[in-house]
């Protein structure tokens, strides 16, 4: 698969007695694309957001919404305050072991 991006650095979202928690993960080469744009109806809001596609070979971890993400390969045990949420998920982990994948949509 294509790769454009050397990893990211996942932090699963956790509960430890009533506050949020979070276990660091790490990927190995994913692809990663920023997209523009604007949603539709009278408001017009733009809608800013980021498609990863992380190989199966890259991950062990299956991310989940609410998660946070971060490009590149970081040490800090929790999320800085500019990592992206993950708010879509798709497991794509099944057909031909050269293109199975997981995707994510980050905002």
């Amino acid at each position: 698969m294509f790769t454009n991006c050397e990893g990211c650095t996942i932090y699963e979202k956790t509960v430890v007695n009533r506050a949020p928690a979070y276990i660091r993960h790490t990927t190995g080469r994913i692809y990663w694309q920023p997209s523009e744009g604007q949603t539709g109806g009278n408001d017009r809001r733009s809608r800013n957001d980021i498609f990863v596609n992380i190989p199966e070979a890259s991950t062990t971890y299956l991310p989940k919404c609410d998660d946070r993400v971060v490009r590149g390969i970081i040490e800090a045990a929790a999320p800085p305050h500019d990592a992206l949420t993950v708010m879509n998920v798709k497991d794509l982990r099944y057909g031909s072991p050269r293109v199975r994948h997981i995707e994510m949509t980050l905002e």
